[in-house]
């Protein structure tokens, strides 16, 4: 990475200056302070008399309002998620909770909706934009039950309020959670040695796993011994446990209500009233499309995988379990394909993978990343990098790749500080961070990245560009806030440059030697490897989507029934019996709530938009260009399907999905 040349006078912009060094007791005394300045400022609106009323004193007014409110607090709420300190985290946690609390008020304030109607009522011709944004948010207010009776908005209010309580407690739950068991030696056969020395090791000479990714996942993959899968399948699958289940029940049930409420049959129908796919009929009639083209081809695949677990335990065996698919999955890699994910893995150490990263969307995008190496971090091991373009600073990111204690458990792209115009014409520099769990260097040990792993940072560095290469005017439609349908388009495409010959030459190089690159032949194989399992994967994914609109299309529901039902008769593989993955489905309660099918509906765009760079190339910067104007600039500024049609220069086609998926 490179070392910083001087910053000072690159950017006209602002910069929100971010400090992670800060107590418990500032924390909670600077969310007090912005909370009661933010409701200074909505009070002044909420008095305006209906002749006072237009966009700049209303509209306008709150949208400065929070988004200086969400730029100081956010990277402050961040810290719940990455902090170090017990401390600090659980006082960023009451923080998030006061703000969730706050902004049930603000968004059921009649006083304010009153406003913004008086605005709308005056007919006034507003800019495209300006007007985009009273009419979002008259629709949010409408939606938080503004247009109910008293009585009515009252239980509205309290039942919101009781939910986003349940789902941080939820989240909270899994964060704080330090589920470890130990393993003896003989348990660990067939795992890699760098594995096992990158293992705490107890006083009676055994080895302790935890639930971390890095732990779990290629502990499935390779350890030979059945039972112990089975262990640590069972284990990781009752993360949350009955507490979390119990919660998730509740917050369905709320849901339920709240879209009642509204007038909506389910919580599906309201949700679904504001993305692309528009009614859960629509989603269901794109999830059983998929499953029934996908399911002789799973089942081809299941008997492959019967057919290593027969040769390996004999030919009674009938049933490829929940704790098997991972691991003859990787024997099919193996032999069939002569890819051992353990030798490739030495190709990828983190270093060689970033440099090349960004190396790729340097050249793609005509930016340029500048490591600060004297930032202030919230970890040792974090780092933070600026954006240049045209030698001028554009935005920040940092990267937190490493699993610790209190962490957040998964991979994801945390937008700490909004961009967007301010009033005295300069643009909010954008903040982001990718947060991760890959596996972490030790003693004697780099960090190797699975192939897969490539892929996931590939795919997270895609929501960074989103976030930071935004142009949009207001921070409500900044970056990544466009439909949830959409969102994770622009990264899925992204995921291809990892499966391109010239991009993984520039991606890999041996740990020991890192001149030495991963093979033609090598990559080779890891291309035909691509669809193994495809029908299986992409059914896990259709599983989950459809568990999701099950959950969310009834009021009370048993939500173990449900999963085990759905995972057996979409995947074809049964849950482990005992066990409650929905207790640790963290996307139920965060935000992806009759949400999860976006994840396959966005595929379809984003293998379409794919297409340009296959036919024009990888690293043609005209077509880079055209990205970012057409789909990153924008944010929410425009409706996700004028974007897609803008960059294509042609309607969408789902083609190049359905080849993607084994199915052309």
């Amino acid at each position: 990475m490179a070392t910083p040349s001087n910053a000072s006078d690159k950017t006209s912009n602002y910069i929100t200056p971010l400090t992670f060094e800060i107590s418990p007791e500032t924390i909670l005394s600077l969310c007090q302070t912005e909370i009661a300045n933010l409701i200074s400022t909505l009070n002044t609106i909420g008095k305006l008399s209906p002749p006072a009323c237009h966009f700049e004193n209303t509209a306008l007014a709150m949208e400065k309002a929070t988004s200086l409110f969400g730029n100081t607090l956010n990277p402050i709420i961040f810290l719940k998620y990455v902090s170090p300190k017990p401390e600090v985290r659980a006082a960023a946690d009451t923080c998030e909770n006061l703000v969730q609390q706050l902004f049930v008020d603000i968004y059921t304030r009649e006083d304010l909706f009153l406003a913004l109607k008086h605005t709308a009522i005056k007919g006034s011709l507003l800019p495209v934009q300006e007007s985009k944004l009273l009419e979002e948010y008259l629709i949010s207010f409408k939606r938080n039950g503004l247009d109910l009776t008293k009585e009515k908005r009252i239980t509205f209010i309290e039942k919101k309020k009781r939910l986003v309580a349940i789902e941080s407690e939820f989240a909270n739950r899994l964060v704080n959670e330090n589920i470890s068991f130990e393993v003896s030696a003989d348990k660990l056969k067939g795992l890699p040695q760098s594995y096992i020395d990158g293992l705490e090791k107890t006083n009676q000479g055994n080895f302790k796993l935890t639930m971390s990714y890095p732990h779990y996942f290629p502990f499935m993959q390779n350890a030979l011994n059945a039972e112990a899968r089975k262990e640590f399948e069972f284990r990781f699958n009752n993360k949350g446990g009955d507490a979390n289940r119990l919660l998730l029940e509740e917050a369905i049930s709320l849901r339920s209500e709240l879209a009642q409420l509204l007038g909506f049959a389910t919580h599906s129908d309201f949700i679904l009233e504001r993305r692309m796919a528009k009614n859960p009929e629509q989603v269901r009639l794109f999830l059983n499309d998929l499953i029934q083209k996908l399911k002789s081809k799973a089942q081809i695949e299941l008997n492959q995988m019967l057919e290593e677990k027969r040769k390996e335990l004999g030919p009674t065996e009938s049933t490829i379990c929940a704790w098997d698919w991972r691991y003859y999955e990787n024997i099919l890699r193996k032999t069939k394909y002569d890819v051992d994910p353990q030798l490739i893995k030495e190709y990828f150490p983190i270093e060689v993978v970033l440099k090349g990263m960004f190396e790729v969307y340097q050249d793609l995008l005509s930016v340029t990343f500048i490591e600060e190496t004297q930032a202030e971090t919230w970890h040792s091991t974090v780092k933070k990098y600026r954006i240049e373009r045209e030698d001028k600073i554009v935005a920040y990111f940092y990267m937190d790749l490493f699993p610790r204690a209190g962490k957040y458990g998964h991979a994801a792209a945390f937008t700490l500080v909004s961009g967007y115009l301010k009033a005295d014409g300069n643009y909010e520099l954008p903040q982001s961070s990718i947060v991760a769990n890959f596996n972490p260097p030790s003693p004697g040990n780099p960090s190797l990245l699975p192939h897969g792993d490539v892929e996931t940072l590939f795919h997270e560095f895609g929501h960074i560009m989103h976030q930071t290469l935004t142009q949009a005017k207001f921070s409500t439609f900044s970056g990544t806030n466009v439909k949830t349908d959409f969102v994770e388009a622009p990264s899925q495409m992204l995921e291809n440059w990892v499966w391109n010959r010239e991009t993984l030459q520039k991606l890999s190089g041996h740990f020991l030697e890192n001149q030495k690159k991963l093979s033609d032949e090598v990559i080779e194989k890891m291309i035909q490897a691509k669809l193994l399992n495809v029908g299986i994967q992409t059914l896990r994914q259709l599983a989950f989507a459809t568990i999701d609109l099950d959950l969310h299309s009834a009021s009370k529901v048993n939500t173990t029934e449900i999963y085990a039902k759905r995972m057996k008769e979409v995947m074809l593989i049964p849950i482990q019996e005992g066990t409650q993955p929905q207790a640790s489905f963290g996307h139920l309660m965060g935000g992806y709530d009759s949400g999860y099918y976006g994840y396959m509906w966005s595929k379809v765009f984003a293998e379409d938009m794919f297409t340009r760079f296959e036919t024009e190339g990888l690293l043609n910067p005209i077509t880079g260009k055209d990205y970012v104007n057409w789909i990153l600039k924008p944010g929410g500024e425009k409706e996700p399907m004028e974007l897609i049609t803008g960059f294509l220069k042609r309607e969408p086609s789902n083609e190049a999905f359905l080849k993607r998926i084994g199915l052309k």
